[in-house]
C-alpha cells in the first residue's frame, strides 16, 4: 500500500497556471498527469500511481528540472484534468497553442480555476505577455507569439461584440462565458468585462472576471473580528442613515456592500434598490439599476427615480458628485438606509471628503451611522505557514515595543497554495461609528486629526491594529500588513 504521506488531496490543491502551461494537454490526458506547482525547485505532479517511473522520467527530461510525483484519487484526478484541459478533444487540438479560439478558452478556463480576478494581455515587441491577477498579485502565465497576437485580439473583440476594425480608440464591452459542464458544481456562468487600449505594439486587452454566484458574500466571511461583525450588523439593522465603505480601488468595498445586502435580505422583507456602474454581481430578490455611458441613466437621475419606488434600502455603487451626494443624504434623512462607497484613506477621512463635496457638517453628523475603511491582505496558507518570533526591526517598524518576541507567521510554499505560501485574501477593517460625542464633534467642525484622536479614545481600532491582530492569529504576515495598511 502507498505511503499516505505521499497522498495529495486534490480538492484542496491550487494549480499554478504557469506550470499547467508547460505540460501539453495530450500528454497530461493520456498519462493522467496533473501539473501542480514548483516547490523548492521541484516540479510537483499528481498521478494515480507514483510507481509510473517512465512518465516521471519523460517529464523530467522535457522540463529540465526535478519532478516529484504525488499520489491522487483517480476519479478526482480525472475530473481536474477535464476542467483544466477541456477533455479528450484537447488531445486532437492541443492545449490552446495552435489557434486563438482554443487559446482564449483555455486561458479563461485556467483563470477561473485559479479564482483570478483579471486577465491581462499586454503586447510588446516580443509578442503578448499574459498575466493573471490572483489574490491581488499579478502572475505571468505565458507569452503569445507575435504571429498569433492579431487573431487573439480579434477573438476577444468578437466575444465582447466590439468593432474589429477599430484599433486606434479604446473600447469597452462584456460577454458571458458559459462555464463547461465539468464545473457544474461551481457556477453556471462567468460575467466578463473587457477593455482595450491602443499601444505601440498593438492593443492591450484586460478582462475582469465576475462570478455570477453570490452565495459566498456574507458578513461573517469578510474577515471582520467578532466584535466588528456584530457592530456592522447592528448598524445595518438601523431603519435609516448613511453607511460608507471607504478605501482605494481593489480594496474589497463592493464585496462588503454585497455582503451587507445579503445580510439585509436575510433579516426581514425589504424593498432594496441599487444603482451601480457596472452591476458586478446579480443578487436575487433586489432590483439593480445600471448606469450607462450614454448618460440616459446616470447616478443622479437613477437616485431621483428610485426615491419614487418606495425603497427601504438604497445601495449606490459610488458617491461621485455633489448632486448624487445631496440626493443620498436626503434619502438618509427621510427614513431610508443608504449604503455606498467613497475613495478615502481612512474611516475618519470620509467626514472631510463629504465636507469637501459640499455637505454641511451638521448633516454629516445627523446621517452618518458608520464609516468603514478597509484593505485586502493576502492570507497565509494554513498548510505550510511557519511560526517565528517578531524581531526588534519589525517592532520598531510598527512602533509597538511589546511586539518583540511574540509569535507571528511567515509563508513557505506547498502544493496547497501553488508554492506561494499565501492563499486567498482577508480584509482589514477600521470602523468610525459616531456616537453622540463624536457626532457633536463633527457638527462643531472639529479638524480631522483631532477627530481621529477622539475616535481612538473611544476605543475604535485602526487598520494597522486590526492587521497586527490578524498577524498574531496566524492569518497574515507583518510584511503584508505594512505593505497594504502602513502605520497609522
Amino acid at each position: 500500500m502507498m505511503d499516505d504521506a505521499n497522498f495529495v488531496d486534490l480538492s484542496a490543491v491550487a494549480i499554478d497556471p504557469s506550470c499547467a502551461m508547460k505540460v501539453p494537454a495530450a500528454f497530461a490526458l493520456q498519462k493522467n498527469v496533473l501539473p501542480l506547482c514548483v516547490v523548492d525547485g521541484d516540479f510537483i505532479i499528481a498521478l494515480p500511481d507514483t510507481s509510473d517511473v517512465q512518465t516521471i522520467a519523460m517529464l523530467r527530461r522535457a522540463l529540465g528540472m526535478p519532478v516529484v510525483a504525488k499520489r491522487a484519487d483517480p476519479a478526482k484526478l480525472q475530473s481536474l484534468l477535464v476542467k483544466l484541459y477541456g477533455g479528450i478533444q484537447a488531445i486532437h487540438n492541443d492545449a490552446a497553442r495552435e489557434d486563438a479560439v482554443s487559446m482564449v478558452d483555455y486561458l479563461v478556463r485556467l483563470a477561473f480555476m485559479r479564482h483570478a480576478s483579471d486577465i491581462h494581455f499586454d503586447p510588446d515587441r516580443e509578442g503578448v505577455r499574459v498575466r493573471f491577477r490572483i489574490d491581488g498579485e499579478l502572475e505571468e502565465v505565458m507569452r503569445i507569439a507575435p504571429a498569433l497576437q492579431p487573431s487573439v485580439t480579434s477573438r476577444l473583440k468578437v466575444m465582447a461584440d466590439l468593432k474589429l476594425d477599430e484599433r486606434r480608440a479604446p473600447q469597452d464591452g462584456a460577454f458571458t462565458w458559459q462555464v463547461p459542464d465539468a464545473f457544474a458544481e461551481d457556477v453556471a456562468a462567468l460575467d466578463v468585462r473587457l477593455a482595450t487600449l491602443p499601444g505601440r505594439y498593438g492593443e492591450r486587452v484586460t478582462l475582469r472576471l465576475l462570478e455570477t454566484d453570490t452565495k459566498r458574500y456574507t458578513t461573517d466571511q469578510l474577515g471582520m473580528g467578532e466584535e466588528d461583525c456584530e457592530q456592522f450588523e447592528k448598524v445595518l439593522s438601523s431603519p435609516h442613515g448613511f453607511i460608507l465603505l471607504t478605501g482605494p480601488t481593489g480594496s474589497g468595498k463592493t464585496t462588503t456592500l454585497y455582503a451587507a445586502i445579503q445580510f439585509l435580505l436575510n433579516l426581514r422583507p425589504l424593498n432594496i434598490l441599487t444603482v451601480e456602474n457596472p452591476i458586478e454581481y446579480e443578487i436575487p430578490g433586489i432590483f439593480q439599476a445600471e448606469v450607462d455611458y450614454a448618460d440616459k441613466v446616470n447616478f443622479s437621475k437613477a437616485l431621483r427615480s428610485i426615491l419614487r419606488h418606495d425603497p427601504d434600502v438604497i445601495m449606490i455603487g459610488e458617491i461621485r458628485d455633489s448632486e448624487s451626494l445631496d440626493t443620498a443624504v436626503k434619502a438618509a434623512l427621510t427614513g431610508h438606509l443608504v449604503l455606498s462607497t467613497l475613495h478615502t484613506n481612512d474611516a475618519v477621512n470620509a467626514v472631510t471628503r463629504l465636507a469637501n463635496m459640499g455637505l454641511e457638517r451638521h448633516l454629516i453628523a445627523a446621517t452618518l451611522r458608520l464609516s468603514v475603511a478597509q484593505r485586502l491582505v493576502r492570507s497565509l496558507c494554513p498548510y505550510c505557514r511557519e511560526q517565528y518570533s517578531a524581531t526588534e526591526e519589525e517592532s520598531a517598524l510598527f512602533g509597538v515595543p511589546d511586539l518583540v518576541g511574540r509569535n507571528v507567521w511567515r509563508p513557505h510554499g506547498c502544493i496547497y497554495c501553488a508554492g506561494r505560501g499565501m492563499r486567498g485574501r482577508i480584509g482589514l477593517f477600521e470602523f468610525f461609528r459616531p456616537d453622540s460625542e463624536l457626532a457633536s464633534a463633527i457638527a462643531a467642525g472639529m479638524p480631522e486629526q483631532e477627530l481621529a484622536m477622539l475616535r481612538r479614545k473611544r476605543g475604535q481600532r485602526t487598520l494597522t491594529e486590526d492587521g497586527l491582530g490578524k498577524c498574531l492569529s496566524g492569518l497574515t504576515t507583518l510584511k503584508e500588513v505594512y505593505r497594504v495598511a502602513g502605520v497609522y
